[in-house]
Order: structure tokens, then C-alpha cells, then sequence
């Protein structure tokens, strides 16, 4: 995680909060752009940012093996 961006210290905080009050909304995530996203995958569809609620975008899968530039 980078130190830089809205909402990292807030990340860092639910970490170590048990996840019951999390789901309760203590100390949800930013509504507004946190301005330097790190995704994850959601549900295999959507991709969401840790740190805000406006961070979202398709997923798109990595593939395990990319091709080599050099295959034939």
C-alpha cells in the first residue's frame, strides 16, 4: 500500500478492526475519489477500489502466462 492518496490512514485503521464493525459502516470508505486507486477483484466482474466508494471498473482477469514477445 502507498502512503500517498485521501483514505489510506482510514484503510490502515479497518485492517485491524474486527470485520463485524466494518460491516456496520465504522469507518467505511471515502465517498469521494481517493485520487490513487488499488483495486481488487470484487466479484470476478467488477473491481473496486480499498480506499473509496467512487473506485470502480470492469475486471479484466491477469492472465497467468502472458505471451512472450519472442514465441513463433
Amino acid at each position: 500500500m502507498t502512503g500517498t492518496g485521501r483514505y489510506r490512514w482510514r484503510t490502515a485503521l479497518r485492517r485491524r478492526l474486527p470485520w463485524w464493525l466494518v460491516d456496520r459502516g465504522f469507518l467505511g470508505k471515502g465517498a469521494r475519489d481517493c485520487g490513487a486507486h488499488e483495486w481488487y477483484n470484487h466479484d470476478g466482474r467488477v473491481a473496486r477500489c480499498y480506499h473509496c466508494e467512487a473506485g470502480e471498473r470492469p475486471w479484466v482477469p491477469v492472465s497467468d502466462k502472458a505471451p512472450s514477445p519472442h514465441s513463433s
